[in-house]
């Protein structure tokens, strides 16, 4: 029997199925703990918890992770300098725009082609080697993206030389990792690809070693935004591609462990909930590109909204305020659990009544043990010597390295970079104070909970209580926002005083006061995945007033999902002709990576009806698929003629070619 291993690495756990490739049938599984020091001990674990598999019955690897999206949503990742050619630098930062690309440094280069890819100004090469001998030194990375790549990728493709021969920093070129038209949305997408590198670098150099170690010689592959899977050289490459990969994983597993075809699937994990539609058995997919959080991209992905809720979210809580993520942290119970070190520092917190009111005094940090190759400041380098001996509160950590005030800890670095990470009170934990969950233990998250409610100045059962309803509150809100936005985006996006009322008054238990009952109702049945699913979703579906089902086997949907998806590679090639006063002169034809010029629209559909298909079905073939299956679609636009009954002006064609298949297996 040949199998499909199917891995999920999410920010706290690590799922492995098996399938049989024939039925489909779940024949194993197992769910661990996502090992962040070291990635590969957790992929391991979760290989060896299947029981009865050999691995010389597996034909195939297939990973999905939200690694890529926790880190977009809690702004982890390097320092990236973005080189911006032919951008305009006074309207970037006069409309805030500058701001959405996200990177630690910008610099402007001189360079600039047109629409039609014609050269109007040169690259300015000099000024490419000063900006990066000013950045080089301070930054992990560079992204470069040129104002029209898409129309001409040479400038690009020049400074990324020029670049890689003056730094050992990782190179990162717009054109390679979105074709927006959207010059903003692909140096983001390009400074994000590179801020990801080394985080998804470890991932899949981790599933490398632990497929390899373990005697399994099958091919790997990574699933994709959209919820295709990729060869791992191309997810290495381009390893934003995986953003929403769990996700769009989780429907399609949704969709095989329940049989429906449309659902809304809501995948609570760890660090996200990710709410995602089901169509026809797959998700729905956007083309105008992937936002998560406040990053705006350009990879054709699932229409998913994730937002920072977990069973990890971080909770915050003081006289005046309560929150809940988006920050992950370690549940305190678990790292008690684990650690008596932690157990007993809670207990003498709560026993001396530490108070602070501005610092979560219930909250410890830890090293995180990454690789880290980038400078650090003295005060970030007494931080990580000191946390060498095990986990410390932030109350003792500061005092150990000679700090007044927790308040002056330098942490936000570190913990952005991985190296540092923090331990706190989390959903986790109020359901082990609650007693509805005993997985770790309960008394320190008894002990935590009564000191953040001692912050809060009420009694334990109130702190719980409130924490409880925001939570369900905040889920609720992230899946009438999902479906909200299939009216209009734009309204799911907003926040006004009336839109407020609606969702906070729906969401609560009292949402009748004649004259008016406020109620919105969730038509498609909610499909609940994840490891937390059970313990919240069904209390926010009933305030929905929607069907709820939690299938077998939701806490490893996503490793299931993985498990089952096809590869589906899709290229564009763009024809337009070159219009001037005597009329046409010639077409040209804009595609991935190249631009050609021809005489005639014959030359030139001739060319695109040739490469594209054989381009299309060349990467289906390297990704796997031994009999690709290859489309086409076309799409023109045409300008209306001036004189009334006189046929348009062809402005462009579009062409997509897709090729697809399940993996050989």
């Amino acid at each position: 029997m040949a199998l499909i291993l199917g891995i999920d690495t999410g920010g706290t756990h690590t799922d492995a199925v098996a399938l049989d490739s024939a039925t489909g049938d779940v024949v194993a599984w197992h769910k661990t703990p996502t090992t962040h020091g070291d990635l590969a001990t957790g992929i391991t674990a979760a290989i060896d918890g299947l029981q009865g598999v050999d691995p010389r019955q597996i034909s195939l690897v297939a990973l999905s992770t939200t690694l890529a999206t926790n880190a977009a949503i809690e702004g982890l990742g390097g320092r990236v300098c973005a080189l911006l050619i032919g951008y305009d630098e006074g309207m970037l930062r006069r409309y805030g725009l500058a701001r959405r690309i996200h990177a630690a440094a910008l610099e402007f280069i001189p360079g600039r082609h047109d629409v039609f890819g014609e050269e109007r100004s040169p690259l300015d090469e000099d000024a490419l080697r000063r900006a990066v001998e000013r950045q080089g030194d301070y930054v992990d990375a560079f992204a470069i993206s040129s104002y029209l790549s898409v129309r001409n990728p040479e400038h690009e493709l020049r400074a990324s030389e020029i670049v890689a021969d003056l730094s050992d920093r990782p190179v990162v070129a717009g054109g390679a990792v979105g074709r927006s038209l959207d010059s903003v949305r692909r140096a983001t997408t390009a400074v994000l690809n590179a801020r990801l590198i080394p985080q998804i670098g470890r991932l899949l150099e981790a599933i490398g070693r632990s497929v390899s170690e373990r005697g399994i010689a099958a091919p790997i592959t990574v699933v994709r935004g959209d919820g295709a899977v990729m060869p791992l050289a191309t997810a290495t490459a381009r390893p934003v591609e995986t953003l929403l990969s769990g996700p769009a994983a989780s429907a399609i597993g949704a969709h095989r462990l329940t049989g429906r075809d449309a659902a809304l699937v809501v995948d609570m994990g760890g660090t996200t909930t990710d709410v995602a539609l089901l169509r026809d058995g797959r998700p729905k997919v956007s083309d105008q590109g992937a936002t998560i959080s406040d990053w705006r991209t350009a990879i054709r992905a699932a229409e998913v909204r994730s937002f920072g809720m977990g069973g990890d979210s971080r909770i915050l809580a003081d006289p005046l305020d309560l929150s809940v993520g988006p920050q992950r942290v370690e549940p305190l119970s678990a790292a008690a659990a684990t650690n008596p070190s932690v157990a007993e520092a809670v207990a003498r917190i709560d026993r001396d009544n530490v108070t602070h009111r501005l610092v979560p005094v219930w909250e410890f940090l830890t090293i995180e043990g990454a690789a880290d190759n980038s400078v650090r400041s003295s005060s970030e380098q007494d931080v990580c010597d000191a946390l060498r001996g095990g986990p410390l509160d932030v109350t003792t950590l500061a005092k150990r390295i000679g700090l007044a005030d927790a308040r002056l800890l330098n942490l936000r670095s570190l913990i952005a970079r991985g190296l540092v990470r923090r331990i706190g009170l989390t959903p986790t934990d109020i359901l082990h104070a609650r007693g509805e969950f005993q997985g770790f233990d309960v008394d320190s998250a008894v002990r935590g909970c009564r000191v953040a409610a001692r912050e809060s100045r009420v009694d334990l059962d109130t702190f719980l209580a409130r924490t409880h309803e925001l939570v369900v509150r905040q889920l609720g809100e992230g899946i009438l926002r999902r479906a909200v936005a299939e009216f209009d985006q734009r309204a799911s996006e907003g926040d006004d005083r009336l839109g407020r009322f609606v969702l906070d008054r729906s969401l609560s238990r009292d949402h009748r006061r004649d004259p008016l009952d406020v109620r919105l109702e969730i038509t498609d049945p909610v499909v609940a995945l994840g490891a937390p699913a059970q313990a919240w979703l069904p209390t926010v579906a009933r305030r929905l007033h929607a069907e709820c089902q939690v299938p077998d086997l939701a806490g490893v949907a996503s490793a299931v999902g993985a498990a089952a998806s096809q590869v589906i590679e899709q290229v564009e090639f763009l024809l337009r002709p070159l219009y001037a006063r005597s009329g046409i002169t010639g077409y040209v034809v804009h595609g991935p990576g190249e631009r050609r010029r021809f005489a005639s629209i014959a030359a030139a559909r001739g060319y695109v009806e040739q490469a594209g298909p054989d381009l299309a079905r060349a990467r289906a073939l390297g990704a796997g698929v031994a009999q690709p299956r290859v489309t086409q679609a076309e799409h023109s636009w045409d300008a209306p003629s001036e004189n009334p009954g006189e046929a348009g002006y062809l402005m462009e064609t579009r062409f997509t070619f897709t090729g697809s298949g399940r993996p050989d297996a």
